[in-house]
Formats: structure tokens, C-alpha cells, sequence
């Protein structure tokens, strides 16, 4: 997780360290010319500094987006104990509790200053331009038990040295008269521009046993011994999709649907360079030149690794890029003697020197007991339209329908997806189901269940969206 967090961030280490060194220097020769314990205090300034290099000025990709002015609030509270970050959260503010009661020995506004510190962070995460990395209620949580953490140690360490700390009470007006007024303004900015959102979980969490051999069977049936995993983690699903396993690798990465291990998604490459890190087919000696010489080369590496998704399924092949520079995703897909477009999907993309570079394969078994089907693709694209919350003064038109076998509250039915186009480029139009049964719209459906082709989606990935 380190090598990930700080790759390629040399020139913040480097600022980070001198920042953290000079700023402990000065606290060192301020509190040695005050007789009051330099070498505590040059900690107490070493961790605070810390925490703010790495909270506020590392880079990462969510700063150069525009903030989001979104706190996420979660229910769960015990969920930051069985993550990674939860932790880090934890450990980042214990030596600011230790060094600060060491430093300063009065321990009422040492725990209120380490809380009153992570809550501004936060708050500064989310408002201050270019650092964008948003508000969650998660990490207050944990800066706060690991200041509170800090503290105990280090009173339970003067207690025995019998170097007692201040009482209490002769700090206590200032602190609660300081506090209250951070507070204050800390809500009123809160209330003024930050929207709360609750959910069920927000970080990602540690993985048994369970998970990590079933990160390790999708690899290996992939591409054998090729990769090597380094990390598996697990993030939580949100509403009706199931959790996910994140898996890293040696090169490249990938995500698996979990518990039920039904969708595999792996990208190795998203250069419009080809790499090492692409996996070689082997018996594959020529590079592709067109659609024509990529579909042999995928359905080779079908047929070794995935031969039971390609049985009644029909290939398409679809350039990536305007030149395809990044290859081609040749894509499965099975349907029912009705027309009934399965959950079965393998896509796989073929980069220009005839190699793996992306992989999306969902391993469904296909429904056997859809409900007949009772409503034309006519009829549902006047229901859908009738149901679509169209933009005012402006066009809408169908772009297209879709007959497929999506999953609802455990049983399998057929419904027709509608989607719209419409000339106010502003306008999100979400795409509708209606049940190709009862002819009723579904209000369960979400955009996120959507079925496109596989396309490039900026940067060479495999689109995967699901029915």
C-alpha cells in the first residue's frame, strides 16, 4: 500500500522531510530557549507536520479535480477498524497525543487540539481548490481514538515516571472557550458549502483467506502463473451490487465480484504503447493489423482459458481508438431462441503487438425460467418515454432498446432497456427498464445496470457496466 501511495511522489518526499526537520528544529530551539522540553516539543512539531504534508499537500489524482464539497458520513461504525486506512488514520494522529502531553503536559487541550486538528483537516480536504480529496467521518473517527490512544500512553508513561500532567480543571474554561469557537465556525462552513452524504462503508477493508485463494483462482485461470498478487482488498458494495475484491498486481491490476466470484475485470495495460506488462498468447508470432487478425488471436486465448463462455455465443470486434492504436475488444455474447440477450459476457482486448491488455469476462449461467414475454420492443419504447423526466425545450429521441435477463431480488426476468439521446448536452438522460412481462416500469433500475459494446472509454479500458 506505501509503494502505491508515495509512487513517483519523490519530489513531495523530499519537500515532506526537509518541511518536517526544519519545522521540529525550530520547536527544539524555541522550547530550549523556554526551558520547556525541546525534545518533546521538536516531536509534538515533527507529527503535526507530518499530518498535514500527507493529509493536505500529497498529490494524488483526486486534487487535480475540482472539489466536491461532499462529507460522507458513515454508519458503520466499526468498519474503520478492519481497514487499512482506518488504521493509518489511527497511527497518524497516536504520536501527535503522545508528543503533545509529553510537550505540553496538560491533557485537556491536547485531546481537544488533536480532534480540533482532524476536524479542520477534513474540512480543508474538501474546500480548499486543488486538494479535493473529501470529507469522511470514518477518518475523524480513527485521528480522534488514535490522539485519544497517544494521550493514555503518555500519561500512563508520566504517571509511572512520576511526572504527573497538569490537572484538568486549570485549563479547562480556555480550552472549552477555544473549542467552542473553532466549532462554530467549523459548522457554519460545514452547513454553508458541504453536503452530507450517509452510506454503509467508505473505506476498503482487510481480506481473509476466503477472499485472497479466490483472488488467486481468477488470476491463475486467466493467465496461468504469468502475474503475481500483491494486494487483495475488499470494498464494499453500494445499494443492490455486490462487494468487490480488489486485487493488485505485479503489473497491472483487476476486480472480482464477491462473494459470488462472477465477474473478473483485469487491465494490464492502458497505454497506446504496448508493454511488457500485456500478456503474451501463446502460439501468437504475428501482430494484427485489422479486426480481421485480432479475433483469431482472442479466440485463441478464449478457447485456452474461458472455452465455456464461447459455446452459442457470437463474437464482435470493435476498434479501440480512432486508429485503433490501443488494439481491439472482441466481445462474446449469448442470447436465448427468444432474443434474450444472457449475462454471459467475455471481452477481450488485443493491443497491436497481438498481446492481452484488458480482460472482462462474467461467468453467469444462463436463466432458464424468464417469464414469457408479453411486451414488444414498440410498446416498451412508448413506456419508457413516458416514464423518461424529459429536459424542457428540448428534443429527446431513442437512441435504442435492448432485450435482457437482469436479476431482480433474486429471480431472473427479461426487460427491455431503452436509452435516449436528447440536444441539451447538459442533460443526463438515465435509461429505462420496463419489464418485458408485465409492461411495468422498474423503478429498481440504475444506471449503473446499464448494457453498452464494449468501447474505449478514454484511456483504452474495458467498458463494464452490467445488465
Amino acid at each position: 500500500m506505501f509503494s502505491a501511495i508515495f509512487k513517483d511522489q519523490t519530489g513531495f518526499i523530499v519537500t515532506a522531510a526537509l518541511a518536517v526537520v526544519l519545522v521540529a528544529a525550530l520547536c527544539f530551539w524555541l522550547a530550549h530557549r523556554a526551558g520547556r522540553r525541546p525534545w518533546s516539543h521538536a516531536a509534538l512539531g515533527a507529527a503535526v507536520t507530518a499530518e498535514v504534508a500527507l493529509t493536505l499537500f500529497l498529490p494524488s489524482g483526486a486534487a487535480a479535480a475540482e472539489a466536491s464539497r461532499v462529507c460522507v458520513i458513515n454508519r458503520n461504525y466499526a468498519e474503520p477498524f478492519a481497514t487499512q486506512q482506518g488504521l493509518l488514520n489511527l497511527l497518524l494522529f497516536a504520536p501527535i497525543g503522545f508528543f503533545g502531553l509529553m510537550a505540553l503536559r496538560t491533557l485537556l487541550p491536547v485531546i481537544a487540539g488533536s480532534i480540533l486538528l482532524s476536524l479542520c483537516t477534513e474540512l480543508l480536504q474538501t474546500l480548499v481548490p486543488g486538494v479535493s480529496r473529501g470529507c469522511d467521518s470514518s477518518d475523524l473517527q480513527m485521528n480522534a481514538l488514535g490522539a485519544l490512544a497517544g494521550t493514555a500512553i503518555a500519561w500512563g508513561a508520566l504517571r509511572l515516571a512520576k511526572r504527573p500532567a497538569i490537572p484538568p480543571r486549570r485549563h479547562a474554561r480556555a480550552t472549552a472557550i477555544t473549542s467552542a469557537t473553532i466549532l462554530v465556525a467549523a459548522g457554519i462552513a460545514a452547513a454553508t458549502w458541504i453536503t452530507p452524504v450517509a452510506v454503509d462503508a467508505t473505506s476498503l477493508q482487510f481480506t481473509g483467506d476466503k477472499e485472497k485463494a479466490a483472488a488467486h483462482r481468477a488470476i491463475r485461470q486467466a493467465f496461468g502463473d504469468r502475474y503475481k498478487i500483491s494486494n487483495v482488498q475488499l470494498q464494499a458494495g453500494v445499494d443492490d451490487s455486490p462487494d468487490t475484491l480488489l486485487i493488485a498486481l505485479n503489473e497491472g491490476f483487476a476486480e472480482l465480484t464477491w462473494p459470488d466470484g462472477a465477474q473478473l475485470n483485469v487491465s494490464l495495460e492502458s497505454s497506446s504503447k504496448t508493454t511488457p506488462s500485456s500478456y503474451p498468447i501463446p502460439g501468437v508470432t504475428r501482430k494484427p493489423g485489422s479486426e480481421k487478425d485480432a479475433l483469431p488471436i482472442a479466440r485463441r486465448y478464449a478457447q485456452e482459458h474461458y472455452p465455456r463462455e464461447l459455446r452459442g455465443s457470437e463474437p464482435h470486434v470493435y476498434p479501440v481508438g480512432d486508429r485503433a492504436e490501443l488494439g481491439w475488444i472482441i466481445s462474446w455474447r449469448r442470447r436465448n431462441s427468444d432474443g434474450v440477450l444472457m449475462p454471459m459476457r467475455l471481452d477481450v482486448q488485443v493491443n497491436t503487438a497481438g498481446r492481452v491488455s484488458q480482460l472482462l469476462v462474467r461467468t453467469e449461467e444462463d436463466p432458464h425460467d424468464l417469464p414469457a414475454l408479453t411486451v414488444d420492443k414498440k410498446t416498451a419504447q412508448r413506456t419508457a418515454l413516458k416514464a423518461l423526466q424529459q429536459p424542457k425545450g428540448h428534443k429527446v429521441r431513442i437512441a435504442d432498446s435492448e432485450l435482457l435477463a437482469v436479476q431482480r431480488a433474486g429471480r431472473w426476468r427479461a426487460q427491455w432497456l431503452t436509452g435516449f439521446e436528447t440536444d441539451d448536452k447538459s442533460a443526463v438522460l438515465e435509461p429505462v427498464y420496463v419489464d418485458a412481462n408485465t409492461g411495468k416500469v422498474d423503478p429498481r433500475a440504475s444506471r449503473k445496470e446499464k448494457i453498452e459494446n464494449p468501447q474505449e472509454d478514454g484511456d483504452g479500458q474495458v467498458d463494464t457496466t452490467q445488465n
